[in-house]
Formats: structure tokens, sequence, C-alpha cells
């Protein structure tokens, strides 16, 4: 019998040592945020649009009924004319009773009751007395005033102890000066034009061109019409070209369907 001698026993000592961590990198999480970002701004600022489609319709118009608009004619006169005052004329009747004939120069002056002037125009001579009677003559006259006339019998001046001047008829004709107010050419033209831009701006809707009156007010008779577009279509402008409407319009294009076996 053999005795076995005890290997002998290698204590082994293990220690677990932990490493130091190492972080993940964020650029690839920043990168990933920033694209998702751009792709949602784009999905919101550009969202889907159905394809649109435009086209120049021609369709029949359909006549409505006939409206009357109208505005007056307000025509504010800018001309003028000015007229001067009028000097009133007549006749002085001048009586001598003197034998001997006196001479009256032009511009002898006369005054009326009221203290109106007047002036003779032309020298007169007037005959002295005789066995007939008083030396008459007859002298034109005027005031010397514009704008005023005489009564008949106003003058009745006594020149010296015999020379008697009187005014058997009115001095007419004194008239005070005055401007007057009239419409002048481009007066009535500016007032019909601004008629025409009230009226305008009444008329509403797809018509023919109105007929047109003037009298003291324009009046505007306009023939309306109406068309018709398929309901789907949207109508952008719309105008009347003799008996058809040229009509521009938009609409979503249909999907179209590709039958596949």
């Amino acid at each position: 019998m053999y005795q076995v001698d005890d290997e002998p026993i290698e204590t082994i000592h293990l220690y677990v040592v932990r490493e130091g961590e190492k972080r993940p990198s964020l650029i690839p999480v920043i990168i990933a945020t920033f694209a998702l970002s751009i792709l949602i701004a784009i999905g919101v600022l550009t969202p889907y649009k159905q394809p649109e489609q435009r086209a120049s319709l021609r369709v029949p118009a359909v006549p409505l009924f006939v409206k009357a608009y109208s505005a007056a004619i307000q025509i504010v006169p800018t001309g003028g004319k000015t007229y001067p005052a009028t000097v009133a004329h007549g006749t002085l009747t001048m009586r001598n009773g003197s034998i001997i004939g006196q001479t009256i120069p032009a511009g002898f002056v006369v005054v009326s009751s009221s203290g109106v002037q007047v002036d003779t125009d032309v020298v007169v001579y007037v005959p002295g007395a005789d066995a007939a009677g008083d030396g008459m003559a007859l002298v034109a006259a005027h005031v010397v005033a514009a704008g005023v006339n005489v009564p008949a019998l106003a003058i009745n001046a006594v020149i010296g102890t015999s020379l008697f001047i009187r005014n058997l008829r009115p001095f007419t004709g004194g008239h005070p000066g005055y401007s007057v107010k009239f419409a002048t050419q481009q007066d009535t033209v500016r007032a019909i034009d601004q008629a025409r831009a009230a009226v305008t701006s009444q008329v509403r809707g797809l018509h023919y061109p109105c007929r047109e009156t003037i009298t003291n007010i324009l009046v505007w008779h306009c023939q309306f019409v109406t068309y018709s577009v398929p309901s789907y279509m949207h109508v952008l402008s719309a105008q009347l070209h003799g008996n058809e409407v040229l009509v521009t319009v938009w609409f979503i294009t249909h999907p179209r369907r590709i039958w596949v076996k």
C-alpha cells in the first residue's frame, strides 16, 4: 500500500475592479432632433395642396332685369360778369324872364330838392323875354352820381332874378353796378362728370353698357345679365362679350383612376 502525499494547494485571489463608465456621445441625438424639427416644420408650413387648375370658359349670358340709376346734376357757376353803374340822363327846361338873352355853359350844375347834382351836357343859349312871353330853351343834362335817378320837378332852381330851371320829366337810366354769376361750359361738363361718378358708384353686377339720358338729372338704364358654371368651379373674373360671358375659373383636379389587372 502506497501512501500518496497530498499535493500542495495554491490559493488564487481574484479581485474584480469596475472600470470607469464611458458616457455615450450626444451628437447623434442632437442631429436626429434637428432633422426631426426640420421635417415637422416642412410639414406644417407647406401642407399638402390638392392640384388646382385654371380655365377660361364662354357661357351664355342670361338677361335678368333693367334697373335705373340717377344722380342730380349740380352745376356750380364759376363764370362772372360785372356791370358798372350807369348815369341817369334827362332834359332841363330853362325859362328866361329877362329881355337879355343868357348863355349857359356846358357842365353848369343845378341841385335837386334831395341834393342830387345835375350837370348840363352842352352850351345852351336862352333867349330873352319878349311880348310873347319868357324866353325858353331845353338842354340835355345828366346826374353826376352814377346809379341815381331824379324824379320829375325835383329840380326847381332860380339863377339870379330871371332864369328859372326845372326838369319837367324825370332823369332815368341810373342803375347801380352789379355782378352776375353764370355757368361756363367747363362748369356744366364738371357737373355731369360728377353725376356720372355718383351713378357709377351705385352700379353693381354684370350688365351691358347703360343708356344715359340727361335733363336736370343724369339717369342710367342698365340691363343686367347672369350666367352659370359647374358648382365645383370657383369664379375669378367674368366679362361680358356680346351674348356671352367670358369666365375665368379655378377648380381642383380630380385624381385619375388607373385600373390595373
